[in-house]
């Protein structure tokens, strides 16, 4: 993973995360994850990382019933939480964000790297862009990356927002970001593709596409924490 700006990480928030953790695994053939216990338990959360070749699919469970997080839940189920979107110049983002009227909800260092969080207004969905250094790295690396597993999914390679205005999203994504549109709710980033698509009964983050390792199974889609992964075509594969 060398260029950027690039999906790395989604999250999903889900009721119990053993059951969550477990769905996944069957799903996507993990055996490990990783975990943070002492960082997650101070936002009130548990949770796992589930990795794939360079990219992440980290659960996350409300500590308490009475949070904000945990009545979510409780109202909704499991739902799709959080984009992750590594970039090359946090502050020119932050900059050109400014300039739309938009800013983060914080910008902060973290572990040797700079990372900033954004309100679900703002970007359709609770988004995360972190400038890490090496680009190949990410969090928690490189343990991260020895759970890896790209038995049944390469990577994820793509993230679908539902939001009121696609249109607007997307153009709000493509002036922080700095990359223009292939069409008017289409964002291609680096290996990986953002598209936005207009609400219903949803918003947020609810579809993830995979790359599927066997291409047998390009097509499928399975509903997992209330979001929806679809197995597409691996285009870093090599014809046999």
């Amino acid at each position: 993973m060398s260029a950027v700006p690039t999906i790395r990480q989604v999250v999903l928030l889900v009721p119990d995360l053993d059951e969550a953790i477990a769905q996944c695994r069957a799903a996507f053939g993990n055996t490990s994850g990783t975990r943070d216990p002492e960082s997650m338990a101070e936002l009130g959360f548990v949770h796992e990382v589930l990795s794939f070749g360079d990219t992440f699919l980290e659960l996350c469970a409300p500590m308490t019933s009475d949070s904000s997080h945990g009545r979510l839940v409780e109202r909704k189920g499991a739902v799709g939480y959080m984009l992750v979107v590594q970039v090359d110049d946090l502050s020119a983002d932050i900059a050109r964000a400014a300039e739309l009227g938009i800013e983060p909800l914080f910008a902060e260092d973290f572990e040797g790297n700079r990372i900033s969080q954004w309100h679900p207004k703002a970007l359709g969905t609770l988004a995360e862009l972190d400038q890490v250094d090496p680009h190949d790295s990410w969090h928690f690396a490189p343990r991260i990356f020895e759970a890896s597993c790209t038995d049944v999914a390469r990577d994820i390679v793509g993230a679908e927002l539902a939001t009121p205005d696609p249109e607007a999203m997307a153009q709000t994504w493509s002036t922080i970001l700095d990359v223009p549109l292939s069409d008017p709710t289409t964002l291609p980033l680096q290996e990986t593709v953002l598209r936005f698509v207009r609400s219903g009964e949803s918003t947020g983050l609810v579809a993830v596409d995979v790359a599927a390792t066997d291409p047998a199974r390009v097509g499928e889609s399975l509903l997992l924490c209330g979001v929806e992964f679809r197995f597409v075509a691996d285009r870093t594969a090599v014809p046999a």
